[in-house]
């Protein structure tokens, strides 16, 4: 998967795409043993001694001598996207993504899922990483609304504390949740996620929100926001918030009336004219007005899809047809 050309050098943000890389390597699950560096000497990983500062002379190479197994398919996985997705290319967040499938999955299987999940319905992730974050928006906003509605009192609470769910859920909803929380809670996610999409994302959400209500409503901002991100990740039981979480009655119907909102408001005025236009000239004619007369389109994000993660991955990845696109 790990391809030698001038890609590899490529700037992103005024940074190399090596330096990019390198430097969240030794950031993904270090304790798990896959991804844990043995090459530590008194805290302090040896591959450092290599200069982070300076991205373009990273000796990737001798970095390779000195990680685990886990570490150098992680490097040739994102390397590997980032140059079959030059638009993108490689975004903080993707390397717990990739890493946790690597945990269940050969190299190039860990590889192909990065690409469905990034690109495929219902799933659509390379929206949260694009350069303007359009999908985090919506997907914040989303989140929001489900919040206010399912926990009003928390919801009020933090609106009147200022707190805001980009402060601490924006990681939650970009790795979903591999880059904060338990695997044992992790793996259960990503299981149903992969079946049908954000409802199981936002149901989880609500849950775990919902254990933390008592501590956050009697905490103020900075406080909320420090117990959020230090304390609360490890007092979380994965099999526990799975099953309650599959209680919460969210429905699609709730999330694609709330991505609608969300797409009405970003263009709002161009929809409103032509509303506007419609209904006058509906209200000659006598016809009623739905969604479609204002060009809304309805589409149905859920996939039948059956089986265990492996038996998905099959699906996904049937073979020469996709391996052909790396050529």
């Amino acid at each position: 998967l790990f391809m030698e050309d001038e890609s590899n050098s490529a700037l992103q943000g005024g940074q190399s795409l090596k330096g990019l890389i390198e430097r969240d390597l030794h950031r993904t699950f270090p304790q798990h043993c896959l991804f844990y560096d043995r090459n530590v000497d008194g805290g302090k990983i040896i591959s450092q001694v290599l200069d982070p500062a300076d991205d373009d002379t990273t000796d990737v190479e001798s970095a390779e001598k000195l990680v685990p197994d886990g570490l150098a398919s992680l490097r040739r996985v994102l390397y590997a996207y980032a140059i079959y997705d030059n638009e993108v290319g490689y975004c903080q967040g993707m390397n717990f993504i990739a890493a946790m499938f690597l945990t269940f999955l050969s190299e190039e299987e860990s590889f192909w899922l990065l690409v469905a999940v990034m690109n495929d319905e219902p799933y659509s992730m390379r929206n949260l990483f694009a350069e303007d974050m359009a999908g985090v928006k919506e997907t914040l906003f989303v989140a929001d609304k489900i919040l206010q509605k399912f926990l009003p009192k928390l919801h009020k609470h933090m609106v009147q504390e200022d707190v805001d769910l980009s402060m601490f859920a924006t990681r939650w909803f970009m790795t979903i949740f591999t880059s904060v929380f338990p695997f044992s809670l992790v793996s259960r996610v990503w299981d149903v996620y992969l079946v049908e999409g954000w409802k199981v994302v936002y149901r989880v959400m609500v849950c775990l929100l919902g254990h933390a209500q008592l501590d956050l409503m009697d905490l103020d901002m900075e406080d909320i926001l420090t117990y959020l991100r230090d304390e609360f990740p490890s007092k979380i039981k994965g099999p526990s918030i799975l099953r309650e979480s599959l209680k919460v009655p969210l429905r699609h119907r709730h999330i694609r009336k709330y991505t609608n909102e969300w797409r009405v408001g970003r263009t709002g005025n161009v929809r409103n004219y032509y509303y506007r236009k419609r209904s006058s000239i509906c209200s000659e004619s006598g016809e009623s007005i739905d969604s479609n007369s204002m060009g809304i389109p309805k589409k149905n994000l859920l996939k039948s899809v059956s089986g265990s993660g492996r038996h998905i991955t099959k699906k996904l990845f049937p073979g020469p047809m996709h391996r052909s696109s790396t050529a």
